[in-house]
């Protein structure tokens, strides 16, 4: 396992356990160092040599702590949803937890998502070529129909026809701690505190006070929350403005490409690395990315540099499911200014920035069309975050 920590250390080796003052136990394997005087309060992201692979036909649980679930069979009985178990060892998880279940994903299931009531919960169905909204109390869920009570009226929906069912938000407090996301082999993210890693499992604590138990060995990456770094991906810009010229107008996505998948960049072309991260097609190493914001061109999204970060970081380029295509200039602008710009396109090795912007209020970051337009222009700032260096 490689362990980064916050101040960009790489360590290498066999992680064991975290013990209960937060010191990482293991040994250094092949030319690792181990972990020794490393604290998991220093700890940026614990990453494997796995590989994540997201199951096609998946009902995807999106999860109030931020997370993501692919299950299959969801089911719906009193406060649990049950599922066929997952390769992360789940098979049910407290409805306090979802923030929706989403069966096909569109640019309305996505608001509704981003915005549930706070009062009833939405069922999206699919009219013909169109959707409508049903707002009322889940009351059960099978593989042939959803219960809905509607104005005090239990109402059946065949379940061939739901599109997504977004939770109602009952405001409930996050769990106290630094936040976590573990990624697993089967694409999902995880989010939650960290309450136990040992050989066999890791432990995370969800809002409505669930436990969730990872088997080690399916575990991908974990990123950790700390109070000197802040993804982007988990912020609120203050500011979206997006507009396509030639293509379908499409919301920025956190953690997934403008399409919706996983994020994958071109990170070399020579040889297979030996980072079990990397991909192998012919001469191309694709890397996936569990973290980050993807866009197209034009758009311009703005984040606030409320705590006084020092620096902000990502990897950079267009997405590898453009298959070597797209054309753009991938900007950063500090309070109007230009901090960092460069032209990429889909044949370009991604890169890796880092931008000072101390002193700074507002961090922009901006994708103009190159000679393409914006044919392509799946633009990826992969693991974008803000960093405090002191």
């Amino acid at each position: 396992m490689t362990v980064e920590t916050i101040s960009g250390q790489l360590c290498k080796g066999t992680l064991e356990a975290v013990d209960s003052d937060g010191s990482l136990l293991g040994k250094g394997g092949e030319g690792g160092e181990g972990f020794e005087g490393v604290n998991i309060e220093q700890v940026l992201s614990i990453s494997t040599n796995r590989k994540s692979s997201p199951p096609t036909g998946a009902v995807k649980l999106r999860l109030v702590d931020g997370g993501l679930l692919f299950v299959d069979d969801p089911k719906v009985d009193g406060e649990t949803i049950t599922f066929a178990k997952t390769a992360s060892g789940l098979d049910s998880i407290s409805m306090q937890a979802v923030r929706a279940m989403v069966f096909r994903e569109s640019n309305l299931i996505r608001e509704a998502v981003a915005q549930p009531a706070t009062d009833q919960d939405t069922v999206i169905v699919t009219k013909g070529t169109s959707v409508a909204r049903v707002s009322g109390v889940l009351e059960s869920l099978n593989p042939e129909k959803l219960m809905l009570n509607f104005k005090g009226k239990s109402r059946p929906i065949k379940t061939e026809k739901l599109a997504a069912v977004v939770i109602a938000d009952l405001g409930l407090s996050p769990p106290q701690g630094s936040m976590a996301t573990v990624a697993t082999i089967d694409g999902s993210m995880i989010r939650g505190v960290l309450t136990s890693y040992d050989q066999n499992s890791i432990s995370l604590l969800l809002t409505g006070r669930q436990t969730v138990t990872i088997p080690v060995h399916q575990f991908v990456r974990i990123d950790i929350d700390s109070d000197s770094i802040a993804y982007l991906s988990s912020l609120e810009p203050v500011e979206v403005r997006q507009r396509p010229q030639f293509t379908v107008a499409r919301q920025w996505q956190r953690n997934r490409s403008v399409e919706g998948n996983p994020i994958r960049l071109l990170v070399g072309k020579d040889s297979a690395g030996s980072d079990g991260s990397l991909t192998t097609d012919g001469l191309a190493q694709v890397q996936t990315f569990e973290n980050g914001i993807g866009t197209s061109s034009f758009s311009r999204i703005v984040f606030e540099n409320t705590k006084d970060f020092s620096r902000f970081l990502a990897t950079v380029g267009i997405d590898a499911e453009t298959e070597g295509h797209g054309d753009c200039e991938m900007r950063v602008e500090g309070d109007g200014i230009t901090l960092w710009s460069q032209r990429v396109r889909g044949s370009d090795v991604a890169v890796q920035i880092d931008v000072d912007i101390s002193g700074i209020s507002q961090i922009a970051l901006v994708v103009d069309p190159g000679e393409q337009f914006d044919l392509a222009d799946h633009a990826d700032w992969a693991r974008a975050r803000f960093l405090k260096t002191e």
